[in-house]
């Protein structure tokens, strides 16, 4: 006596291909819809099938998405303002201890530069003051190109 020959799937386990079923018959199947099938109210059956509650829900649900995109937002915003005035709070005691020690750095860098720039614009006047001597000696050795200022 031959026994029926049960197929395998690709591994060669299991009972074989299942016949091809829709979900809707799997959830038929399942004991939980038939009690709720019994025991929940028509009004609420049909409310479910129609598909009238489903667009309000998505403008709900988009309005949760847009509020928890704005608290994200406003997180991240108050994360870099927190952590920006911390580093600044911080970098204010480094640029303190900086200006108190350049400041005497540069008052000194200014005073030992004054005997140089008093000698640059001392040259500066002294210079213009012959180039203005040459041009009134160059004008008055040639009597034609001299104006009267009378």
């Amino acid at each position: 006596m031959q026994q029926p020959r049960v197929e395998t799937d690709a591994i060669g386990a299991g009972e074989g291909p299942q016949p091809a079923m829709p979900w809707s018959a799997w959830v038929t199947r399942q004991s939980w819809v038939r009690w709720s099938m019994c025991h929940v109210p028509r009004s609420w059956i049909q409310w479910w099938t129609t598909s009238g509650w489903r667009q309000p829900l998505r403008r709900v649900l988009w309005g949760l998405e847009g509020i928890l995109y704005l608290l994200l937002a406003l997180t991240l915003c108050h994360a870099l303002f927190t952590t920006g005035s911390h580093l600044l709070s911080s970098l204010w005691s480094v640029v303190a201890a900086a200006w108190r020690h350049l400041l005497p750095a540069i008052l000194l860098l200014v005073l030992s530069a004054l005997p140089a720039l008093l000698f640059t614009i001392s040259f500066l006047l002294l210079f213009s003051t012959l180039l203005s001597l040459v041009g009134l000696l160059a004008s008055m050795s040639h009597p034609g190109h001299a104006q009267d200022l009378d």
